[in-house]
């Protein structure tokens, strides 16, 4: 009987473990600034064109993969799922790396193709920049979304 209370004790104490150590990767996950010369993975532009709107995503491997934009990150997002853990995009007013799903996105014409995404860490800034315009979260970008985006049709 001890000796099943005991493994009973150890498994839990593992359990906790482990939970607590996947917490603090969550919480210390970073993104890595783009070696000079990377190109954009969905469309093959250099990513460091316009600083303060190259994002990229962390695959499972540990890798990274970027982009020159919010949108092409994006899009490479949602046709890679099942590959990514994380999404890193820059506020569009600080210049910070923030965790792409959790950013405001207000839609820019200037971006570095065209039409693209601003992000923003706070909604209230993110409202500012847009004026009357809309405010997206990471639940409203889609394929078609991101395809009318691209064709400049704004929803």
């Amino acid at each position: 009987m001890t000796v099943r209370l005991y493994t009973s004790v150890v498994h839990l104490k593992m359990r906790a473990l482990l939970l607590i150590l996947l917490s603090l990767s969550l919480v210390f996950a970073q993104p890595k600034e783009p070696p000079k010369g990377t190109r954009c993975v969905v469309c093959g532009m250099d990513v460091n064109m316009e600083p303060k709107l190259t994002s990229q995503v962390k695959l499972k491997d540990g890798t990274y993969k970027y982009a020159e934009s919010p949108k092409h990150i994006l899009q490479y997002y949602l046709e890679n799922k099942d590959r990514v853990t994380e999404i890193w995009v820059k506020d569009y007013k600080s210049g910070k790396w923030i965790d792409g799903k959790r950013a405001f996105y207000v839609v820019i014409k200037e971006g570095p193709m065209g039409y693209d995404l601003a992000p923003f860490q706070s909604r209230i800034e993110a409202q500012k920049f847009a004026g009357r315009g809309k405010v997206y979260q990471f639940k409203d970008i889609t394929k078609d979304f991101l395809q009318h985006l691209e064709m400049g049709h704004i929803r």
